[in-house]
């Protein structure tokens, strides 16, 4: 983030990206493997923010921002008796647009607003690294600034033009099943993951017009509104968090 443009266009896609692999999470049609899809593409909306920012440690010293309640270990340990076959299940010809957009948008943005929080605490220097504790207890603190912002904000008017702009997009609701369901690819590390985030933002498709639609929505006047008055409030709870310290915002 840079004090006269906020987060980068590139970010921006990103993180939308995750957020539509999440949304893609309601198709996929094996209980309990849509919390790993979602977890997954949540982390990766982090990993790709907080590599942006030039940090190197290992994510796991972040991991309350992104599994506050401590549920990975278990999701990973059910996938792991998964059988294979389970995990490549087939994608319909068609999956229609208007259930994603139906529940989507709302899984879109909370990526997107996580990304975008992350992201503000990064540009504060936070999150810098390395010493451990410190490390956890900001990683705490953001996620619970996110969590007071997310609730204490009313963002259908986001909500509905994320819904507007994505309806548009023919073979969204396959290619989101498709990203999702390469989350869960055994020969896929953390690496290979961010690669599929970054490919899916660069490459010409149902995924990336879905993802530049969502970018372009963020610039509407109306929802940078919404979307300022949601910074000020995460801003805002991330001073109490933090013990009371300011939490000084980028110059404007």
């Amino acid at each position: 983030m840079t004090a006269e443009t906020g987060p980068s266009r590139q970010q921006v896609l990103e993180w939308a990206v995750c957020g539509i692999a999440a949304a893609g999470a309601r198709f996929v049609p094996v209980p309990f493997l849509d919390d790993v899809v979602r977890d997954r593409a949540t982390l990766l909306a982090v990993s790709r923010t907080v590599r942006a920012h030039g940090r190197t440690y290992d994510l796991d010293l972040v991991e309350p921002l992104t599994d506050p309640k401590g549920i990975r270990r278990g999701l990973m340990a059910r996938l792991a008796g998964v059988p294979g076959k389970l995990l490549l299940f087939p994608v319909r010809k068609y999956v229609a647009i208007a259930r994603l957009v139906r529940g989507g948008p709302a899984d879109v943005l909370a990526v997107v607003l996580l990304g975008r929080s992350v992201d503000r605490a990064l540009d504060r220097g936070l999150l810098a690294g390395p010493d451990p504790a410190t490390l956890h207890r900001e990683s705490v603190a953001v996620r619970r600034a996110f969590e007071d912002a997310e609730k204490n904000a009313d963002l259908r008017l986001v909500a509905g033009a994320l819904a507007d702009g994505l309806v548009g997009v023919k073979e969204l609701g396959r290619a989101a099943v498709e990203t999702s369901r390469r989350l869960l690819d055994r020969d896929q590390g953390p690496k290979e993951r961010e690669h599929t985030v970054t490919e899916a933002a660069d490459t010409e498709g149902p995924v990336r017009e879905g993802a530049l639609r969502v970018e372009e929505t963020l610039r509407r006047p109306e929802v940078v509104a919404e979307l300022a008055r949601f910074d000020a409030t995460f801003d805002a709870r991330l001073a109490h968090h933090l013990g009371g310290g300011a939490v000084t915002s980028p110059p404007v």
